[in-house]
């Protein structure tokens, strides 16, 4: 897909892909549960709140394909359409900051973002399937209360 409009204000953020696959490696143990075909996205709020716009905007997936973590960039046409179980809306700024840790601290800074309401965590699938999934631990360790404290 195109230019940073499309993408988001973030510059690089949004196409170093070999940075953004260093710290799906490293953090692989919280990504080896995921079942196949399980993918989160990450989208620019202008993006989101553009619903795609009328020419379509774009997000960044994280997939587990083939029994690994691919990084990869995907059509954004809205929530609806959205193809992934949990979306991720950063707000400007907020991936480039985030980025700025690849590898070691980019869950932390990612953990930071959401606490700090630069991005924001939307859920589409249902928390059954986030479990069956494998999705819980990824969740966790963003500091995300997922299934309280009884289990």
């Amino acid at each position: 897909m195109g230019s940073g409009s499309v993408r988001g204000s973030d510059g690089d953020a949004w196409t170093d892909d070999a940075g953004w696959a260093a710290v799906l490696q490293r953090e692989r143990a919280l990504f080896d549960p995921w079942a196949e075909g399980t993918a989160i996205g990450i989208v620019a709020r202008e993006v989101a709140d553009a619903g795609g716009g009328g020419g379509g905007g774009e997000m960044m997936v994280w997939e587990r394909r083939d029994g690994a973590m691919h990084v990869g960039h995907r059509r954004f046409d809205g929530f609806a359409s959205a193809g992934v179980a949990v979306l991720f809306v950063a707000a400007p700024g907020a991936l480039e900051a985030v980025h700025a840790r690849l590898p070691a601290q980019a869950l932390g800074a990612m953990k930071l973002a959401l606490r700090a309401g630069t991005m924001l965590l939307y859920v589409l699938v249902p928390r059954a399937r986030l479990v069956d999934d494998g999705c819980e631990d990824f969740l966790e360790a963003l500091g995300l209360a997922f299934m309280g404290a009884c289990r």
